[in-house]
């Protein structure tokens, strides 16, 4: 697990700042993640961002899914998650999407680093936003000389975010609320 404290808005837009109530929340969710749902599902951006969306809103929190590239930067070479305009493959979307939740992020399906670059990411990320316009989102320093930046998609990509199984994400968001609600408790 990951995480950044810059505190901020995004993309120029005032966004809701969360309260330390709904940071806590949103952590929980980030650290119970990968105990709940299968990690066979690490690189479904799409799923992972659909699933955090429907568990942060049962908590009150205004979400939206964010489409974005991540890339990982490291001192002699830079990795790209997203929109990189690869043929798709059948079923694999070429884009990245990660969940807002006011002023913060949850990305879920960082395993993508791991699996097509060996790169040592964990599967789970979440923060703050920057708070000034800009085509970049957020930033997590890793380790010293490796760091995640996620940006916004490149200018006229596709960014139709695909469907997911209903009763598959209400299944998952489920048994995440019963875990998050215990986890974030007082």
């Amino acid at each position: 697990m990951v995480s950044c404290p810059l505190p901020g808005k995004s993309w120029g837009y005032d966004m809701k700042e969360l309260t330390a109530a709904e940071q806590k929340i949103l952590g929980t969710l980030g650290n119970l993640y990968y105990e709940v749902v299968p990690l066979n599902l690490r690189t479904f951006c799409s799923l992972t961002s659909e699933i955090s969306k429907n568990v942060l809103e049962h908590f009150g929190m205004e979400c939206a899914r964010m489409p974005c590239q991540v890339w990982c930067s490291v001192p002699d070479h830079n990795y790209v998650i997203g929109f990189v305009g690869r043929a798709q493959k059948e079923g694999k979307w070429d884009g990245h999407v990660v969940c807002t939740a006011g002023n913060w992020f949850i990305d879920a399906a960082l395993h993508h680093f791991n699996i097509e670059f060996k790169l040592d990411v964990a599967p789970v990320a979440y923060g703050p936003m920057f708070d000034l316009p800009t085509q970049v989102i957020a930033r997590i320093d890793l380790r010293a000389t490796e760091k995640l930046w996620w940006h916004h998609p490149p200018q006229g990509a596709d960014i139709s975010i695909p469907q997911n199984p209903p009763e598959l994400v209400a299944q998952y968001a489920s048994q995440l609320i019963k875990r998050v609600a215990a986890g974030a408790a007082p």
